[in-house]
């Protein structure tokens, strides 16, 4: 007699399950009475994987201390990541001659306008990993101007990932194997 591994319903063994090699059949495979409850557990399963990579990705790319509901709160770290990309990131990369427009107003949605390569380009800073940028594309592409997103790790800010974005691109996120590449580096 087997049991279904998600409601633990008793069954009989059935002739698939057999292995002329094993007298239990095969006992590394789970056995479920019906496809409800395989869907059941391949639900479940999935949101375990989705969750633990998740907290995965947050524990090495930090978080702020702010709950959700308060966006006026995270303005400041934001600022700070803004801050931090304008002095130090930015001239590291080759940036020069920036100018920062969400320090004249914090409503405009791109940060600064900067020359790259002897050609003046859209730059955004985020502490986000994965940025909705349709606004923004949109206005990149209006203006004929190249736009870069640039991630900026809330826990560590020599942690950060800088992507062109094409014009016809509604999200940018930071990659996985960016992720685990710094995780393995221990940056």
């Amino acid at each position: 007699m087997l049991r279904c591994y998600d409601c633990h319903k008793q069954m009989h063994k059935k002739p698939s399950d057999r292995n002329p090699r094993s007298r239990n059949g095969r006992p590394w495979k789970h056995v479920f009475c019906n496809r409800i409850c395989y869907a059941t557990w391949r639900a479940k399963r999935h949101r375990k994987f989705k969750r633990d990579r998740h907290h995965f990705f947050r524990q090495i790319w930090g978080t702020t201390p702010l709950r959700r509901a308060h966006p006026k709160n995270a303005r400041a770290v934001g600022r700070r990541a803004e801050i931090q990309a304008r002095n130090l990131i930015l001239p590291a990369l080759g940036f020069t001659e920036i100018d920062d427009l969400s320090a004249m107003s914090n409503q405009f949605f791109i940060d600064f306008v900067a020359t790259f390569r002897g050609k003046r380009v859209l730059v955004d800073a985020t502490i986000k990993m994965t940025a909705h940028v349709p606004e923004k594309t949109a206005l990149a592409k209006a203006l004929q101007m190249p736009l870069f997103i640039l991630h900026v790790s809330p826990k560590n800010p020599a942690l950060y990932f800088l992507q062109r974005a094409a014009w016809d691109r509604r999200t940018m996120k930071v990659p996985s194997a960016f992720i685990r590449k710094a995780e393995n580096q221990a940056i």
